[in-house]
């Protein structure tokens, strides 16, 4: 029962602060493969929670708040978000999507990329990449220690 309690928390651990999660799960005792199947599936879990959560907010606020000024401004901060949305894109915030955090990366997707069918997939495979890096890492970190 204390070991499944411990995968869950592993599992929640990857689904919210992923950058350290991999090295969390090793430390923990867990091998290459189960520190890959945990990780993956709660960055996985994260990614979806927290897109479609994102996704409903986004909904909600702008059913609440409707834009009564259709045509905005073009302030510095307007200009900045979109050169960096159009030029980096939905594949430049999966590859940041193991350095920032998981919740903040997918409301991110939400906002901008939230009708690109692509944007999930990429998501995701950016979890498996950065899970299998991540785990290859901690392995050698903790190889090379004992």
């Amino acid at each position: 029962m204390q070991k499944l309690i411990e995968i869950v928390g592993l599992f929640l651990f990857s689904s919210v602060k992923f950058l350290f999660a991999p090295s969390a799960t090793v430390a923990a005792g867990y091998g290459f493969v189960e520190t890959l199947i945990i990780t993956i599936s709660g960055g996985v879990f994260g990614v979806f929670l927290f897109f479609f959560s994102g996704s409903w907010i986004l909904a909600k606020w702008s059913a609440y708040f409707p834009n009564k000024n259709p045509s905005k401004k073009f302030s510095r901060k307007n200009k900045l978000i979109v050169s960096t949305k159009n030029k980096f894109g939905v594949i430049g915030l999966a590859i940041l999507m193991g350095v920032i955090s998981i919740p903040l990366a997918s409301f991110l997707a939400a906002r901008y990329f939230r009708y690109n069918p692509r944007t999930i997939p990429y998501l995701i495979a950016s979890i498996c990449l950065w899970s299998l890096g991540l785990t290859f890492f901690s392995i050698i970190i903790k190889n090379n220690l004992v």
